[in-house]
């Protein structure tokens, strides 16, 4: 009984077989969140893109079905998009208005720019589905991605 307790032979690998659990969940989890980081920076580019965009035009609401086009495929006419799970649908375009009154002490605006000034935001909300991952790691079957980025109008 003393020679198979102090039998060292086989340490390698029920310790391999102790941490190789752990190293899969590791590995699954680093690529799942570097694709779902990676996805929401794309959301995020498609975001802003479209906001710029709309900002040139004086009534950008006007324009919104172009800025979605832009936001999900790249391009003002569609195409390719660039996540196959988000749609133009998902893109919301508001606009909202600030008042940019004279100052009567000194004459000017607080803000450069037009009375009332006009914002616009460009807006998504959409559930990245994942890889599949997600639920063996225990975070459920999805997760969302909400981007939103406002700019000034400043017209043609």
């Amino acid at each position: 009984m003393r020679s198979i307790i102090r039998n060292i032979g086989g340490a390698a690998m029920v310790e391999m077989a102790m941490v190789t659990p752990v190293l899969i969940v590791l590995g699954l989890g680093t690529f799942e969140f570097g694709n779902y980081f990676y996805n929401h920076h794309i959301v995020t580019t498609g975001i802003r893109d479209a906001a710029r965009y709309l900002a040139r035009f004086d009534d950008p609401i006007a324009q919104s079905a172009q800025g979605r086009q832009l936001a999900v495929t790249g391009e003002i006419a569609g195409g390719q998009q660039r996540i196959a799970w988000w749609n133009a649908v998902d893109v919301s375009v508001s606009l909202r208005n600030i008042a940019n009154p004279i100052d009567p002490n000194t004459g000017e605006r607080p803000y450069r720019g037009r009375d009332p000034l006009s914002i616009v935001q460009v807006g998504t909300n959409v559930n990245y589905g994942g890889l599949g991952f997600l639920s063996v790691l225990g975070l459920g079957a999805s997760m969302n991605i909400t981007v939103t980025h406002e700019e000034r109008v400043i017209g043609e």
